[in-house]
Protein backbone atom coordinates (compact mmCIF):
# COMPACT_ATOMS: atom_id res chain seq x y z
CA UNK A 1 0.00 0.00 0.00
CA UNK A 2 1.28 3.76 -1.20
CA UNK A 3 0.21 4.65 2.50
CA UNK A 4 2.50 2.29 4.37
CA UNK A 5 5.18 3.44 2.18
CA UNK A 6 5.04 6.32 2.83
CA UNK A 7 4.71 6.44 6.38
CA UNK A 8 7.88 4.28 6.32
CA UNK A 9 9.79 6.38 4.84
CA UNK A 10 8.80 9.83 6.94
CA UNK A 11 9.33 7.87 10.17
CA UNK A 12 12.95 7.17 8.29
CA UNK A 13 14.10 10.53 7.44
CA UNK A 14 13.16 12.08 10.37
CA UNK A 15 14.16 9.67 13.09
CA UNK A 16 17.06 7.63 11.57
CA UNK A 17 19.90 9.79 11.90
CA UNK A 18 19.37 9.08 15.72
CA UNK A 19 20.55 5.00 15.21
CA UNK A 20 22.99 5.29 12.15
CA UNK A 21 25.43 2.31 13.97
CA UNK A 22 28.71 3.88 15.37
CA UNK A 23 31.29 4.82 12.21
CA UNK A 24 28.72 2.80 9.82
CA UNK A 25 26.45 5.76 7.68
CA UNK A 26 25.10 3.46 5.31
CA UNK A 27 24.10 0.95 8.31
CA UNK A 28 20.72 2.17 10.68
CA UNK A 29 19.91 0.22 14.19
CA UNK A 30 16.57 -0.98 12.50
CA UNK A 31 16.03 -2.96 15.87
CA UNK A 32 16.48 -0.13 17.77
CA UNK A 33 14.53 2.70 15.97
CA UNK A 34 11.58 -0.16 15.81
CA UNK A 35 11.78 -0.29 19.47
CA UNK A 36 11.50 4.25 19.89
CA UNK A 37 8.22 3.87 17.35
CA UNK A 38 4.94 4.04 19.34
CA UNK A 39 3.61 0.56 20.08
CA UNK A 40 1.18 0.82 16.70
CA UNK A 41 3.74 1.37 14.57
CA UNK A 42 6.72 -0.95 15.62
CA UNK A 43 5.53 -3.39 13.17
CA UNK A 44 5.82 -1.10 10.20
CA UNK A 45 8.18 -2.29 7.49
CA UNK A 46 11.45 -0.09 7.83
CA UNK A 47 12.65 0.61 3.76
CA UNK A 48 16.25 -0.95 2.97
CA UNK A 49 18.66 1.39 3.53
CA UNK A 50 20.12 0.68 -0.30
CA UNK A 51 16.57 1.51 -1.42
CA UNK A 52 16.65 4.99 0.22
CA UNK A 53 20.23 5.99 -1.11
CA UNK A 54 19.28 4.66 -4.54
CA UNK A 55 16.33 6.97 -4.87
CA UNK A 56 18.29 9.97 -3.09
CA UNK A 57 21.49 9.17 -5.25
CA UNK A 58 19.22 9.21 -8.71
CA UNK A 59 17.71 12.86 -7.54
CA UNK A 60 20.81 14.16 -7.04
CA UNK A 61 22.26 12.95 -10.77
CA UNK A 62 19.03 14.07 -12.43
CA UNK A 63 19.63 17.72 -10.61
CA UNK A 64 22.79 18.18 -12.50
CA UNK A 65 25.17 16.73 -9.28
CA UNK A 66 27.79 14.12 -9.53
CA UNK A 67 28.33 10.76 -7.72
CA UNK A 68 30.86 12.66 -5.92
CA UNK A 69 28.35 15.40 -4.64
CA UNK A 70 26.29 12.56 -3.41
CA UNK A 71 29.07 11.21 -1.88
CA UNK A 72 29.68 14.62 0.25
CA UNK A 73 25.54 14.33 0.88
CA UNK A 74 26.31 11.66 2.76
CA UNK A 75 29.53 13.08 4.59
CA UNK A 76 26.69 15.22 5.28
CA UNK A 77 24.36 13.52 6.72
CA UNK A 78 26.28 11.38 8.87
CA UNK A 79 27.94 15.00 10.61
CA UNK A 80 24.43 16.16 11.14
CA UNK A 81 23.36 12.56 12.87
CA UNK A 82 26.31 12.76 14.54
CA UNK A 83 25.95 16.17 15.83
CA UNK A 84 22.00 15.30 16.78
CA UNK A 85 23.17 12.26 18.67
CA UNK A 86 25.75 14.47 20.61
CA UNK A 87 23.56 16.46 21.69
CA UNK A 88 20.55 14.24 22.93
CA UNK A 89 20.81 10.83 24.04
CA UNK A 90 17.36 9.30 22.79
CA UNK A 91 16.87 6.48 26.22
CA UNK A 92 18.67 9.13 28.65
CA UNK A 93 15.71 11.72 27.71
CA UNK A 94 12.77 9.45 27.83
CA UNK A 95 14.28 8.27 31.04
CA UNK A 96 14.57 12.10 32.84
CA UNK A 97 11.03 12.79 31.18
CA UNK A 98 9.26 9.56 32.84
CA UNK A 99 11.54 10.61 36.47
CA UNK A 100 10.09 14.32 35.78
CA UNK A 101 6.48 13.45 35.47
CA UNK A 102 5.72 12.84 38.78
CA UNK A 103 7.41 16.04 40.23
CA UNK A 104 6.67 18.28 37.63
CA UNK A 105 9.90 19.44 36.71
CA UNK A 106 9.06 18.80 33.02
CA UNK A 107 10.30 22.11 32.28
CA UNK A 108 13.83 22.01 33.64
CA UNK A 109 14.52 18.83 31.40
CA UNK A 110 14.00 20.77 28.11
CA UNK A 111 15.41 23.99 29.68
CA UNK A 112 18.97 21.48 29.52
CA UNK A 113 17.71 20.15 26.09
CA UNK A 114 16.64 23.28 24.66
CA UNK A 115 20.11 25.38 25.74
CA UNK A 116 21.65 23.35 22.67
CA UNK A 117 19.91 24.03 19.86
CA UNK A 118 21.67 27.07 18.67
CA UNK A 119 24.45 24.18 17.90
CA UNK A 120 21.84 22.28 16.37
CA UNK A 121 20.94 25.01 14.14
CA UNK A 122 24.57 24.99 13.18
CA UNK A 123 24.22 22.02 12.31
CA UNK A 124 21.12 22.15 10.14
CA UNK A 125 22.72 24.84 8.63
CA UNK A 126 25.66 23.40 7.95
CA UNK A 127 24.32 20.64 6.31
CA UNK A 128 21.83 22.32 4.73
CA UNK A 129 24.55 23.97 2.75
CA UNK A 130 26.08 20.38 1.52
CA UNK A 131 23.07 19.36 -0.21
CA UNK A 132 23.16 22.81 -2.67
CA UNK A 133 24.58 20.62 -5.55
CA UNK A 134 21.80 17.78 -5.36
CA UNK A 135 18.99 20.58 -5.77
CA UNK A 136 17.99 21.94 -9.16
CA UNK A 137 17.24 25.51 -9.14
CA UNK A 138 13.55 25.78 -7.93
CA UNK A 139 14.77 23.79 -5.02
CA UNK A 140 17.62 25.75 -4.71
CA UNK A 141 15.22 29.20 -3.91
CA UNK A 142 13.17 27.25 -1.68
CA UNK A 143 15.65 25.30 0.78
CA UNK A 144 15.59 29.06 2.90
CA UNK A 145 12.13 28.21 3.20
CA UNK A 146 12.85 24.48 4.47
CA UNK A 147 15.49 25.52 7.10
CA UNK A 148 13.19 28.50 8.38
CA UNK A 149 9.86 26.27 8.65
CA UNK A 150 12.62 23.72 11.14
CA UNK A 151 14.06 27.03 12.77
CA UNK A 152 10.33 27.98 13.43
CA UNK A 153 9.57 24.33 15.28
CA UNK A 154 12.16 24.71 17.19
CA UNK A 155 11.96 27.77 18.37
CA UNK A 156 8.38 27.11 19.14
CA UNK A 157 9.18 24.03 21.28
CA UNK A 158 11.58 25.84 22.85
CA UNK A 159 9.96 28.65 24.06
CA UNK A 160 10.90 30.06 27.07
CA UNK A 161 13.22 27.12 27.15
CA UNK A 162 11.00 24.14 26.54
CA UNK A 163 7.44 25.46 28.48
CA UNK A 164 5.46 24.67 25.30
CA UNK A 165 6.56 20.90 25.24
CA UNK A 166 6.34 20.48 28.90
CA UNK A 167 3.01 21.64 29.01
CA UNK A 168 2.09 19.54 26.18
CA UNK A 169 3.62 16.43 27.90
CA UNK A 170 1.72 17.83 31.36
CA UNK A 171 -1.73 18.13 29.59
CA UNK A 172 -1.53 14.78 28.91
CA UNK A 173 -0.68 15.20 24.94
CA UNK A 174 1.20 12.54 24.64
CA UNK A 175 -1.81 10.26 25.46
CA UNK A 176 -4.09 12.30 23.22
CA UNK A 177 -1.70 11.46 20.14
CA UNK A 178 -2.00 7.49 21.22
CA UNK A 179 -5.98 7.55 21.71
CA UNK A 180 -6.18 9.33 18.49
CA UNK A 181 -3.67 7.76 16.22
CA UNK A 182 -5.70 5.96 13.94
CA UNK A 183 -7.16 9.05 13.00
CA UNK A 184 -3.92 11.13 13.03
CA UNK A 185 -1.93 9.02 10.73
CA UNK A 186 -5.11 9.06 8.32
CA UNK A 187 -4.50 12.63 8.53
CA UNK A 188 -1.05 12.15 7.03
CA UNK A 189 -2.07 9.83 4.56
CA UNK A 190 -4.61 11.85 2.84
CA UNK A 191 -2.94 15.03 2.77
CA UNK A 192 1.18 14.05 2.33
CA UNK A 193 0.72 10.03 0.91
CA UNK A 194 0.46 11.10 -3.13
CA UNK A 195 3.87 12.80 -3.15
CA UNK A 196 5.11 9.10 -3.18
CA UNK A 197 4.25 7.28 -6.47
CA UNK A 198 2.53 3.98 -5.93
CA UNK A 199 5.71 1.72 -6.70
CA UNK A 200 8.34 -0.64 -5.60
CA UNK A 201 10.87 1.50 -3.22
CA UNK A 202 13.44 0.66 -5.37
CA UNK A 203 12.22 2.82 -7.70
CA UNK A 204 10.51 4.97 -5.55
CA UNK A 205 10.74 8.43 -6.91
CA UNK A 206 11.73 11.30 -4.04
CA UNK A 207 9.49 14.30 -4.29
CA UNK A 208 10.47 17.88 -5.39
CA UNK A 209 11.64 19.74 -2.22
CA UNK A 210 9.68 23.00 -2.89
CA UNK A 211 7.11 24.64 -1.04
CA UNK A 212 4.45 26.16 -3.27
CA UNK A 213 0.70 26.49 -3.67
CA UNK A 214 -0.27 23.21 -3.66
CA UNK A 215 2.29 22.20 -0.24
CA UNK A 216 1.30 25.04 1.60
CA UNK A 217 -2.66 24.15 0.84
CA UNK A 218 -1.67 20.34 1.92
CA UNK A 219 -0.22 21.40 4.85
CA UNK A 220 -3.03 23.69 5.99
CA UNK A 221 -5.10 20.42 4.92
CA UNK A 222 -3.07 18.59 7.93
CA UNK A 223 -3.25 21.04 10.03
CA UNK A 224 -6.80 21.64 10.32
CA UNK A 225 -7.32 17.61 10.26
CA UNK A 226 -4.86 17.00 13.53
CA UNK A 227 -6.41 19.71 14.93
CA UNK A 228 -10.02 18.42 14.73
CA UNK A 229 -8.59 15.17 15.68
CA UNK A 230 -6.95 15.83 18.94
CA UNK A 231 -10.10 18.50 19.53
CA UNK A 232 -11.81 14.52 20.70
CA UNK A 233 -9.37 14.67 23.39
CA UNK A 234 -10.97 15.19 26.92
CA UNK A 235 -8.10 18.12 27.42
CA UNK A 236 -7.81 21.14 24.82
CA UNK A 237 -4.55 21.27 25.03
CA UNK A 238 -3.00 19.16 23.12
CA UNK A 239 -5.45 20.47 19.79
CA UNK A 240 -4.60 24.08 21.01
CA UNK A 241 -0.68 23.25 21.38
CA UNK A 242 -0.63 21.69 17.86
CA UNK A 243 -2.76 24.47 16.02
CA UNK A 244 -0.06 27.11 17.33
CA UNK A 245 2.83 24.97 16.19
CA UNK A 246 1.32 25.18 12.90
CA UNK A 247 1.05 28.75 12.62
CA UNK A 248 4.12 29.07 14.48
CA UNK A 249 6.08 27.19 11.70
CA UNK A 250 4.73 29.14 8.88
CA UNK A 251 5.85 32.55 9.83
CA UNK A 252 7.85 33.96 7.21
CA UNK A 253 7.06 30.98 4.54
CA UNK A 254 5.13 30.83 1.30
CA UNK A 255 1.97 29.64 3.55
CA UNK A 256 2.38 32.31 6.23
CA UNK A 257 -0.99 34.47 5.42
CA UNK A 258 0.50 37.73 6.04
CA UNK A 259 3.28 36.60 3.57
CA UNK A 260 0.34 36.65 0.50
CA UNK A 261 -1.14 39.77 1.91
CA UNK A 262 2.21 41.35 2.02
CA UNK A 263 1.42 42.78 5.59
CA UNK A 264 4.70 42.26 7.50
Amino acid sequence: MMSTKFLSLFIVAIVAPLFILGDEPNQIDVESLRQHLPANLQNLSIPDFDEIEKALKDKCVRAGGTEASYEQVKQGAKDLANCVKGLVDVDQFRREVEEAKPTGDLDTVFNKYCRKRNTLLECVNTFSNTIDPCLDDEEERHKGHGVDVFKNLLNFVCHKDGDQIALFIAEKGPECFLEQKDDLIRCVNETFSGYLTDVDMTTTTVPKLVIGPKQCEDFNKLQNCLVRELEQCQESTPANLVESLFKFMKKGSPCDPKAKSGRR
